[in-house]
């Protein structure tokens, strides 16, 4: 009986150990099922965090300020269903760029120099050496002489601040992508929505109040052609909301100098490819190899003290082995003594190598110039390395690239702003009348030297052969603005000197005698 009791027991025993394993297994299988999950959901975040990267912003209609569009009304660009397509299908494409970044990104983008760099430089190159108003003159009619109107259109382009202006306004357009200027006039203003007549019928004389820049946050198209792709005015705004009021697109001069295609504008507010939104990626990399590199820096070097660690290890007390540690970074420093126990104690250190960090740091910067095709040593101040290297030569496509943008287009609104200034002055605008750029290429002293002196050699061949006589050299001379007798008034006989043949019939060549 007391065996059957005994065997029973630990037959009862053993049962409830077999419950105890299978209890232990299930809570083992159901711990590997949680970190199974939880490994699980930590690639599903790191997929999303993937597909966010290359996807961050949707391209959507803009959010439009809700002070620009009057109560009562809505912009457009928030009611285009001819845009709904194209949203779905480029948001559908997890490898599509992001789009439009919105006004207040751009702007919060603008504090960073990284990305500030590039739009100053650029509008201050491309009003660097400005211009000058000049006149057609074929050189025979005298009665042509346009300096006191030229004089006077130069001193109200200057009272107005006409190139610090396009400066701001250039400098607003690679922030936000797009820039307005606002053509002021007296008398006009209850007639904003209406459209403007740049001429003698439009604008009275003395009637031109200046211009305002509006940044783009503050304006949206309130009308606009969306069904004629073949009409001129096919996704051109024709009329703005500016802050509650409607204003013509005749009276804003707009300046947008990346544009996107015709069905991405509504997203895009009707504005351009921002040169920041351009520079994005190239500024993201750039930061993120130097934060790396700061990081590989802060922590190149690892040093370790191989200790016995026994009584930590086991549960005991960590003092002695904190103390320790303590004590070894206190004197650690090159001018003290770091004491060791020579048979439970050995000293190590890891050093990171750090050659050709240098190297690609300075190629993760200098791939931040490539959107705005500006040289290092105009964009950073970053001369280029080894012998003889140079940069005139990148100066002087850079030059080239300038100009070409003074042309497209700086010259279209600095003409308009032009013909206002003279139905301001003079109350009519006269067609020989035009803006020229001055040449970004600046010659030193001895280049202005030789060019001159080349200049002198050419004329006198001329008159020597009897192409050209006394009075057309200085005529030629007087309309010379790189001359330094650009001043000489070519109507007045002067006393010829010696060596130089004079204006008088005993040294006319045989073409000034067939002349007179």
């Amino acid at each position: 009986m007391k065996w059957f009791k005994s065997g029973k027991k630990l037959r009862l025993l053993e049962l409830v150990r077999e419950l105890a394993i299978e209890k232990a297994k299930a809570e083992r299988t159901k711990a590997q099922l949680e970190q199974s999950q939880a490994y699980e959901r930590v690639l599903l975040n790191i997929m999303n965090d993937s597909n966010s990267a290359k996807q961050s912003i949707k391209i959507e209609p803009p959010e439009i300020h809700p002070s620009v569009v009057p109560k009562g009304k809505e912009a457009p660009v928030a009611m285009d269903s001819a845009c709904n397509g194209v949203y779905q299908y480029v948001n559908a494409d997890p490898q599509f760029y992001s789009g439009f970044l919105g006004y207040s990104t751009l702007a919060v983008m603008s504090q960073s120099s990284d990305y500030r760099s590039v739009p100053e430089t650029t509008a201050k190159e491309m009003t660097r050496e400005w211009g000058k108003v000049k006149a057609r003159n074929n050189g025979k009619d005298k009665d042509a002489d346009k300096t006191d109107k030229i004089a006077a259109i130069t001193a109200e382009m200057e009272r107005l601040k006409i190139r610090d202006l396009m400066r701001k306004h250039i400098e607003n357009e690679m922030i936000f992508g797009r820039s307005q200027l606002f053509i002021g006039i007296k008398g006009h203003e209850d007639k904003a929505n209406l459209p403007l007549v740049i001429g003698s019928s439009g604008i009275k004389k003395g009637s031109l109040a200046g211009f305002s820049l509006v940044e783009p946050i503050w304006a949206t198209p309130s009308l606009y052609n969306a069904y004629d792709p073949m009409a001129g005015d096919f996704f051109k705004p024709s009329q703005w909301f500016v802050l509650g009021k409607e204003v013509h697109a005749d009276r804003l001069m707009t300046l947008i100098m990346r544009p996107v295609s015709d069905i991405l504008k509504p997203a895009y507010n009707f504005s351009g490819v921002s040169m920041l939104q351009l520079m994005r990626p190239y500024v993201e990399r750039w930061q993120r190899t130097v934060d790396s590199i700061s990081e590989l820096i802060r922590s190149f070097s690892m040093t370790g003290l191989a200790t016995d660690m026994q009584d930590v290890l086991s549960g005991g007390s960590n003092a002695s082995i904190t103390l320790r540690a303590q004590l070894f970074s206190l004197y650690k420093d090159n001018r003290n003594l770091m004491l060791t126990d020579k048979n439970k104690e050995e000293f190590f250190q890891f050093n990171t190598p750090l050659s050709g960090l240098d190297a690609l740091q300075r190629q993760a910067q200098e791939q931040m110039a490539a959107p705005s095709h500006t040289p290092l040593v105009k964009l950073l101040g970053l001369t280029p390395s080894g012998l003889n290297a140079s940069s005139e030569g990148e100066i002087r496509v850079y030059n080239d690239y300038i100009a070409s943008l003074q042309s497209a287009h700086l010259l279209p609104q600095v003409t308009i702003i032009l013909k206002l200034v003279q139905l301001h002055l003079f109350g009519e605008i006269d067609d020989g009348i035009y803006f020229e750029f001055n040449s970004l290429h600046q010659l030193t002293d001895e280049q202005r030297a030789t060019t001159q002196k080349t200049k002198a050699d050419t004329a006198q061949v001329y008159h020597q052969m009897g192409a050209v006589d006394g009075e057309e050299v200085r005529q030629a001379i007087s309309s010379d603005d790189d001359s330094q007798f650009s001043f000489i008034d070519p109507d007045k006989m002067i006393t010829s000197p010696f060596g130089v043949p004079d204006y008088g019939e005993e040294n006319d060549t045989e073409a000034d005698k067939e002349r007179s």
